[in-house]
């Protein structure tokens, strides 16, 4: 075999191994989707019997790593991180409440971005053009910068993103560093104003209706007041890139 064919063939090989590797990780994130959607196991995961699960254990001094272990694991194979939120707000109030859900949450996110990274990167880089790629080279050198604005925007799927970030070209110190402080903001704001929300809906019938009522108003209020403040903040790093240009054609 010539020194030509040998490298065609090593060629061929690293890309079969992408995409079996590709397919490994698609399958993961359908097997994590369909476990909560369409299994008896999503179950588990409703917000009545989570609030549950975690009101028997609170008073023990290991529930707060119980409760960052599941948002770990859940992050991780694709759970909705909103859900969790709520559960940990309610469970130990706004302080620690953020506390827990920030760590439980960044580490989660690593752990899908790695997943993420190790299984579908080489596939995308290898194959992945166009507009795309040109998305994926603004990560690579605007990483830090554009995760924290990513991590700000309210509509963008907390899931989708770890692993999207992971197929991208954004260094890891970037995107851990981006996620951590772009989640800052938001986990806070959604603790809180979530938590209002999700309080409503466990009150049932034990107030009276005009109690119902003023309270609903009050939560939709504060949460309306919660979005619009993560969309400001979301604007902060247009801001900055603005003025920085100003400044630098000054």
């Amino acid at each position: 075999m010539s020194a030509t064919e040998q490298v065609e063939t090593q060629t061929d090989g690293g890309k079969s191994g992408s995409g079996v590797k590709l397919v490994v990780l698609l399958v993961i994130i359908a097997a994590g989707f369909v476990t909560f959607q369409y299994t008896s196991f999503g179950d588990y995961v409703q917000p009545e019997r989570l609030k549950a699960f975690f009101d028997s254990i609170v008073g023990f001094w290991w529930a707060p790593l119980a409760y960052m272990g599941i948002y770990v694991l859940g992050t991780a194979v694709g759970a909705p991180g909103l859900l969790l939120t709520i559960v940990g707000g309610l469970t130990f109030g706004t302080t620690y409440g953020t506390l827990y859900v920030l760590i439980g949450a960044n580490i989660g996110a690593n752990l899908a971005f790695w997943l993420s990274r190790l299984l579908g990167r080489d596939f995308v880089a290898k194959h992945v053009k166009g507009p795309i790629d040109a998305i994926d080279r603004q990560l690579r050198n605007q990483g830090l910068l554009r995760m924290i604005q990513l991590r700000l925007i309210p509509v963008i799927p907390f899931n989708m993103l770890n692993f999207a970030s992971g197929l991208s070209g954004i260094k890891p110190i970037h995107y851990f560093l981006g996620t951590l402080l772009g989640m800052i903001p938001g986990i806070f704001v959604y603790v809180y104003s979530a938590s209002a929300l999700a309080q409503l809906y466990f009150a049932g019938t034990d107030v009276d209706e005009a109690t119902q009522a003023a309270a609903r108003t009050t939560a939709i209020i504060n949460f309306s007041i919660a979005i619009g403040l993560l969309i400001l903040v979301s604007l902060i790093p247009v801001i900055y890139r603005k003025i920085k240009g100003e400044s630098a054609e000054g």
